[in-house]
């Protein structure tokens, strides 16, 4: 009977420290699993930044494009006008400055816009990140300390159970 209540304490201790083992693989392996979901995070807020970037420079290249179109446009009219001989230089050169100061103004109303737009994006890139980082779980690894006093207390209830086998029984 002593022999079985060691084996069975024995049992029991392998089986704690197997089932900590367990536990501290499972964490491990989901640290790692955490820290390549940052890794792509990281690379996908990268990527979203460096997409913004492109829109960014490309929308400033189309401004100036479409600066450079206006004041072309504006120069071959007032060019024109002033060839044909159309009237007063200096009011063909104000009329044609003005029409063409509302388109610049449009211009860069849009450009304005798509900046703030590029900056919105810039901010949804942020918060997706951090909405990815705070979906991580955190790893609680098993508790060595809390697998030895388990240890020690199969250890204790197995030698209680063998004081109170090897003790004589009393028969009344």
């Amino acid at each position: 009977m002593c022999s079985v209540q060691a084996a069975v304490a024995g049992l029991q201790i392998a089986t704690t420290v197997q089932d900590y083992r367990s536990k501290r693989a499972v964490a491990k392996s989901q640290q790692k699993a955490n820290a390549q979901t940052r890794k792509n995070s990281d690379q996908a807020y990268l990527d979203d930044l460096s997409k913004i970037d492109r829109e960014a420079v490309s929308a400033s290249r189309e401004k100036k494009a479409e600066d450079f179109r206006i004041s072309q446009e504006a120069n071959k009219k007032e060019a024109q006008a002033l060839n044909m001989n159309a009237g007063n230089g200096v009011k063909i050169v104000q009329d044609i400055a003005g029409t063409y100061d509302l388109q610049f103004l449009d211009v860069a109303r849009d450009y304005e816009t798509d900046v703030i737009k590029l900056m919105g994006q810039e901010d949804e890139a942020y918060a997706a990140q951090q909405r990815r980082y705070n979906s991580i779980k955190p790893v609680t690894m098993p508790s060595k300390t809390g697998m030895f006093l388990q240890v020690a207390t199969q250890a204790t209830q197995g030698y209680q159970n063998h004081q109170d086998a090897m003790k004589p029984k009393t028969t009344g």
